[in-house]
C-alpha cells in the first residue's frame, strides 16, 4: 500500500472511505409515494455525485417448509429488474440526471432485513426510504420503522 501524500488532511486519512464516491441505498415500492421517494432519492444522490443503487422488494416468490416447523420465505435476488415499472423508471429518471443507477430486485418476506442486507452488501453511507402511513395507525411508518431503528448508516425519510 502507498504511503498517503503529504497533502492529505487527517479528516481524509481517518475515512475508511476516502478517494471514492459516496453510495446512496434508495429503497422504494410501485406506488405513487415510491415513485415519490424515488425521484428525491435520485435527486440527493446527483447533488451529493453519489453512486444510487435501486431496491424494490418483492412479495416472495420460494418458501423452505420443515417438517416440523412453520414455512419460510427464501429470499432471492431476481434476473430482470426491468419486470417492474418503478425501476424502469428508476433507470429514465437516473439517465435524466447523469446517473446510472443500480437497480436491484428482491423477493422476500421481510423487506426491512432485505434493506438493510442490500446496503450492508453494497457498502452504502445513506438509506433513503419513504415514510407510508399504512392502514394501521400504530405503525405510522411502517417499513421505515424498523430501518431507522436498526441502521448503522444515516437514513433519509421522504415523506409521503
Amino acid at each position: 500500500m502507498p504511503a498517503p501524500s503529504a497533502t492529505a488532511t487527517a479528516a481524509e486519512l481517518a475515512t475508511p472511505h476516502a478517494g471514492r464516491c459516496p453510495r446512496v441505498l434508495i429503497a422504494v415500492d410501485d406506488t405513487p409515494a415510491g415513485r415519490h421517494t424515488l425521484s428525491s432519492g435520485l435527486r440527493q444522490a446527483a447533488a451529493q455525485g453519489a453512486e444510487a443503487t435501486v431496491l424494490h422488494v418483492a412479495p416472495p416468490r420460494r418458501w423452505r417448509v420443515g417438517r416440523l416447523g412453520p414455512s419460510r420465505a427464501v429470499p432471492v435476488r431476481l434476473d430482470d429488474p426491468f419486470a417492474v415499472p418503478v425501476l424502469r423508471d428508476a433507470r429514465r429518471i437516473g439517465f435524466e440526471l447523469g446517473l446510472c443507477p443500480r437497480l436491484e430486485l428482491v423477493a422476500a418476506e421481510d423487506v426491512d432485513a432485505a434493506i438493510l442486507g442490500t446496503a450492508r452488501r453494497i457498502g452504502a453511507e445513506t438509506i433513503v426510504v419513504g415514510a407510508h402511513r399504512p392502514d394501521s395507525l400504530s405503525a405510522p411508518l411502517g417499513v421505515c420503522h424498523a430501518v431507522l431503528r436498526r441502521a448503522p448508516v444515516p437514513v433519509v425519510v421522504v415523506p409521503a
